[in-house]
């Protein structure tokens, strides 16, 4: 379940990528005429679950259209790294370019890297933990020096694909199971994780992961033959879910890491209530919690780079600071993870 750190590794930069175009919660639903057609509030995403905004890319972008230019950030940003010491670069969105070949290669091609390892991994939001923890393993066993963990996400393209169901018209129960789609939006997000040097204390210290696939049709899509996506997203599931298996998984955690509480708290976001409830749990300090979801809607696998960033431009966050992490992807996988800031 956990995998504790010996040699540790940290986050050298940090990288992100929005889209210009913002489109409000609001506007969305009176798009599908939610009030009139579905007795759902218009402003119903935008009060119950927090989300008012997101940004959205272009219909024809690529996942790489996001993940090119927060990876060219975050190199930027790590200034006294020569690029030849990048040995692994793992592309981690829900979704690819194209099959084959991996949409690594393509953003080792338009950086101009020299990686000798370069692969795809997808495990629906939860992707970059996942990506992390496998760049982490590659770097303490020495196969690889440095190692660039991107993504790009473009979910705008399932919200779009549900607006028009909706605005056809459909029932309420086929309505209510795939409105929470809505909730999405797009961001690219890039980590440069290698050695920590001269004695530092900062780095990642347990990453403690669980699956619970009973759980695996709470929410899901799909692009059916004629090219169309069809799915659903059962919200209310999806976060007692969420919660539940925080929750179960929180004291493990600290007594893994010997931490009695967190000083800041990265987690996913898919809503108000869960981000609030998961603000309860023990050794968490709901005022040191850092939220997006207000301006940027669930954005998948990038929520931890971009949250990472956010936290990285507190004025209050110091060196040795504890960061807590609550992650999860639909599956259902959910994991935490403790880091020395």
């Amino acid at each position: 379940m956990h995998q504790r750190i010996r040699s540790k590794n940290k986050i050298h930069s940090t990288g992100i990528y929005l889209p210009k175009q913002i489109v409000k919660s609001d506007h969305l639903f009176e798009e599908i005429r939610s009030e009139s057609q579905y007795d759902i509030d218009k402003c119903w995403m935008s009060e119950k679950m927090g989300i008012t905004e997101r940004r959205m890319a272009p219909s024809t972008s690529k996942p790489s259209d996001l993940a090119i230019p927060a990876a060219q950030k975050a190199l930027e940003s790590c200034e006294d790294l020569s690029l030849q010491d990048i040995d692994l670069i793992i592309f981690c969105g829900i979704e690819r370019d194209q099959p084959e070949p991996a949409t690594a290669h393509i953003i080792q091609d338009a950086l101009g890297l020299s990686a000798r390892y370069a692969f795809d991994i997808a495990n629906a939001c939860f992707g970059f933990i996942d990506a992390m923890q496998v760049a982490d393993s590659y770097i303490r066993s020495g196969v690889a020096r440095y190692a660039l963990v991107v993504t790009g996400e473009v979910p705008t393209r399932v919200l779009r694909a549900a607006v028009d169901m909706l605005k056809r018209g459909v029932d309420i129960k086929t309505a209510r199971s795939i409105i929470g789609a809505l909730s999405v939006g797009d961001a690219g997000g890039a980590v440069i994780i290698g050695p920590v040097k001269n004695g530092e204390k900062s780095g990642f210290e347990l990453f403690n992961t669980n699956s619970f696939s009973y759980l695996a049709n709470k929410c899901m899509y799909k692009t059916d033959k004629d090219g169309s996506i069809s799915g659903h997203m059962n919200m209310a599931q999806i976060t007692s879910a969420f919660i539940k298996c925080h929750y179960g998984l929180i004291d493990d955690t600290l007594e893994q890491l010997g931490w009695n509480e967190f000083d800041w708290v990265l987690t996913h976001q898919i809503g108000q209530k869960p981000f609030d409830r998961l603000a309860n749990m023990n050794g968490v300090s709901p005022n040191k919690m850092i939220k997006t979801l207000d301006k940027l809607g669930n954005i998948t696998s990038a929520t931890f780079p971009v949250n990472f960033k956010k936290l990285a431009d507190e004025e209050e966050v110091v060196k040795g600071d504890r960061i807590g992490g609550c992650f999860a992807g639909s599956g259902l996988v959910v994991g935490q993870f403790g880091y020395t800031y």
